[in-house]
């Protein structure tokens, strides 16, 4: 009867600790996930640690572990904690899912599909889990799948603004533009700061020759502050796509004054808004700029030489374009701007052999046609009209007209 009473006590004090852990690791538990909830990884696990020691069998808590654990950069820890989540609860649908994150992230889209599929089977209404095996299998190129578990996701939830921007990424990818267009609008009227989304609309609309809209969704994110660096390059030029060239310079001027940018390539564009301004003292300063930044920049020397044309002064025109032949001989614009600065000098000679050599380069109508005009000039007229109906037929308009004034 002792014995008995003995067994009985320690049953109950048992049971009763057993009762008094899980109790503790349940409080315990609500604090870790609301940490983790906060992106508080490395406090949630020091609580998770605490709840897997008073109960092992807590297989959430592992799982939970093991999220906070991928989300530090430990991935190893996070797999064998995930790996244990499963052992102890083969139907906790939760783990699968963290798991399913993991192998994306790791490019094994075929075993995060598989846990993917898992998730579905255990929870069938699980936005998230269509939505992140859309992902695996977009990384797969299997764009039709995605497309079918994106409708899914935005069936059992239809105000994640995340859905609709993926689905439209995926709608890009099969050129369903109209559909596209749709999600991005929708995704911005459910979250009106969606960067992401204005950004990507506004390359859908400048593909759908909507340039106005995407200078619109441009401006929207430079109010954002959002990638102010690249968002300021395409809306400047966009602005100069469209001639806006002042609202171009505007741009390209913030970029290099204001953000301090030191690229060549920015100071080109400026140097070209400039030019199609008439501004061409600070667009030869642009092209100098440019030059200083990179000096064997041959597009920016062959255009500081153009407007060193137009404003007189031929010898350093000259030396632009032999800095250009210098860097490389086999530049057939460089020949063709020297040319016609022989031309001018009534140097012809000169002009035939770069003319020549512009052809040999690379046949061009430009090419064509100030050699036959060299050759009207030297009253070779059979000459000048062969070459003058060549540039003709390869489209350059000024041939045109010269063929039909000097030839029969």
């Amino acid at each position: 009867m002792f014995k008995f009473k003995s067994f009985i006590i320690v049953f109950f004090i048992s049971l009763f600790s057993f009762v008094s852990n899980a109790q503790t690791s349940a409080l315990l538990y609500n604090d870790a996930v609301a940490l983790m909830k906060q992106t508080k990884y490395t406090e949630a696990i020091a609580i998770y640690n605490k709840i897997i020691e008073k109960t092992p069998y807590y297989y959430e808590a592992y799982a939970d572990r093991g999220y906070c654990n991928f989300n530090l950069g430990k991935k190893a820890d996070a797999l064998k904690d995930f790996n244990t989540s499963v052992a102890k609860n083969k139907d906790y649908y939760l783990v699968y899912f963290y798991r399913g994150i993991y192998y994306t992230d790791i490019n094994d889209n075929a075993s995060a599909i598989a846990d993917f599929n898992k998730v579905l089977s255990i929870k069938p209404n699980f936005p998230d889990a269509y939505a992140k095996r859309a992902m695996a299998y977009e990384l797969n190129n299997e764009l039709d799948k995605a497309l079918a578990d994106y409708n899914k996701s935005i069936e059992y939830n239809k105000n994640n603004q995340v859905f609709y921007f993926q689905r439209a990424n995926i709608y890009v990818k099969l050129k369903k533009t109209n559909e596209a267009e749709k999600d991005y609008t929708k995704a911005i009227g459910l979250k009106q700061d969606y960067s992401e989304a204005y950004y990507q609309r506004s390359k859908l609309y400048w593909q759908l020759a909507k340039p106005t809209l995407a200078i619109n969704d441009l401006s929207k994110l430079i109010a954002l502050n959002y990638m102010l660096k690249d968002v300021l390059s395409d809306r400047g030029n966009a602005y100069f796509q469209i001639k806006k060239y002042a609202e171009a310079l505007q741009d390209f001027n913030r970029l290099t004054e204001e953000l301090k940018v030191k690229d060549a390539v920015i100071f080109i564009k400026k140097a070209n808004c400039n030019t199609a301004l008439g501004n061409t003292d600070l667009a030869l300063k642009d092209y100098t700029k440019v030059i200083n930044l990179d000096r064997s920049n041959e597009d920016a020397l062959i255009k500081r030489a153009e407007l060193y044309v137009k404003t007189n002064k031929t010898p350093l025109a000259i030396a632009d374009y032999r800095r250009v032949l210098t860097i490389n001989p086999n530049n057939p614009d460089a020949y063709i701007g020297r040319a016609k600065m022989y031309i001018n000098q009534k140097r012809y000679d000169l002009a035939m052999e770069d003319l020549n050599q512009s052809i040999k380069i690379k046949a061009s109508g430009e090419a064509f046609y100030w050699r036959g005009a060299v050759k009207s000039i030297k009253n070779d007229s059979k000459g000048a009209c062969t070459d003058l109906k060549t540039a003709a037929n390869m489209g350059f308009e000024e041939a045109k007209a010269k063929v039909d004034e000097l030839c029969p």
